[in-house]
Parts: C-alpha cells; sequence; structure tokens
C-alpha cells in the first residue's frame, strides 16, 4: 500500500516538474486588441465659443495566441486617461479590472468595455474641460506577474508601473508628478459654458 502511494506521488510531483517546464519552454502569450467608441454632442455655441459634450467607451478583447494550456485566473486591468483641455495635465479618468480564464468554452478569449464616460470642453475664447488621450492595459497572473501590455501611446515600464499605482480620478503631469483629483463632473467647465457660448451681440 505504502508502496502504491509513494508510486503515485512520484508521478504527481513528475507530472508538476514537466507542466512547470512546459510553462518556461512555452509560456503564455496573448493578443490584446484595444477599440474606442466615441461620439460628440454639440450642447451649445455662439459667436464666442462653443460647448460641446465627448462620450468615450474602451472596449478590451484578450486572445490566447500561444503557449502550453492555461487555467489559471488572469487579471484585466484598463486604465483609462485623459487630459485637462485648460492646464495640459494628465487624468486617470476610470480603472476597470476584470478576472477571467482562458476556456475552450470561450474559444480562449475575453472581452469586455468600460463605462461610457461623458467628457465636457468649451472651445473659442475659453478652452476649458477634458478630451479622451489614451488607454493602457495590463495583464497580470496570480502572482501579480505581468504577462503583457498594451497602450494608445508609448509607455515606459517606469511609467507603467506609476499609472499602476495611481488611483482613478488622479491628475498628474507629463513628469510623473500628481497634481490633485480630476474634477468630476468638471466644475470648470460648467463655469466656463454660458461664457464660451455668449454672443457678440451681448455686448460682453
Amino acid at each position: 500500500m505504502n508502496g502504491m502511494v509513494k508510486g503515485l506521488l512520484s508521478v504527481a510531483v513528475v507530472g508538476c516538474v514537466l507542466a512547470a517546464s512546459a510553462q518556461s519552454k512555452f509560456p503564455l502569450k496573448v493578443d490584446i486588441d484595444v477599440s474606442t467608441k466615441r461620439n460628440t454632442k454639440q450642447i451649445g455655441a455662439g459667436d464666442a465659443g462653443s460647448a460641446k459634450v465627448e462620450n468615450v467607451q474602451v472596449r478590451v478583447k484578450i486572445r490566447k495566441s500561444g503557449g502550453q494550456a492555461y487555467t489559471e485566473t488572469l487579471t484585466a486591468e484598463l486604465y483609462v486617461i485623459g487630459k485637462q483641455i485648460h492646464t495640459g495635465y494628465l487624468g486617470i479618468i476610470d480603472v476597470v479590472k476584470k478576472e477571467f480564464n482562458f476556456t475552450k468554452e470561450n474559444d480562449n478569449t475575453f472581452e469586455f468595455a468600460s463605462k461610457m464616460y461623458p467628457l465636457g470642453r468649451t472651445g473659442g475664447n475659453i478652452n476649458v474641460g477634458g478630451t479622451y488621450e489614451t488607454y493602457l492595459v495590463v495583464i497580470v497572473d496570480q502572482a501579480g506577474k505581468i504577462i503583457d501590455t498594451r497602450s494608445g501611446r508609448v509607455i515606459k515600464e517606469r511609467g507603467i508601473a506609476f499609472i499602476r499605482e495611481l488611483g482613478p480620478k488622479t491628475l498628474f503631469d507629463r513628469d510623473g508628478n500628481v497634481i490633485g483629483t480630476v474634477d468630476d463632473p468638471g466644475k470648470a467647465f460648467k463655469k466656463a459654458v454660458p461664457a464660451a457660448v455668449r454672443s457678440i451681440d451681448d455686448g460682453l
């Protein structure tokens, strides 16, 4: 009996070693496709300027493209990044995290989408508000190891680490200095709309 148990344990150990070896020789590879749905609605216009709201939604599709069969749970992190018109500062509009697994049932593919974000801005004599700038997608395993990343702009490893440390609504400059938080829904934008869309005939 003891010999049988030892034999089974030996087989199990060998199986684990072979699996680990296969994972190291044929590591998980993924394809990350990101698309952005955007539409703009004009909410006011005058001789002095205009005001509009841009609605933005980010969609992510992750597909296993190589490596051994992978059954562990992965996490997809999506960072939606905007820019303040009047300052040039960048802000993390939202952070979306989704856990998923690659299975035959889902054809080794996982898809998700952010919610729709309304970003208001004025133009003309007064320029305030925000606009969509880019995205960052990070795929990590259960140990926190990064499997792959994708972004709409060139972001170096240091920049990726910095963005991942920040919470949603964080406002920062291009040198990586945290400035504060993103206004929600945008007090400066709301105050600027009447002035931006005023008519010259108003005498103001």
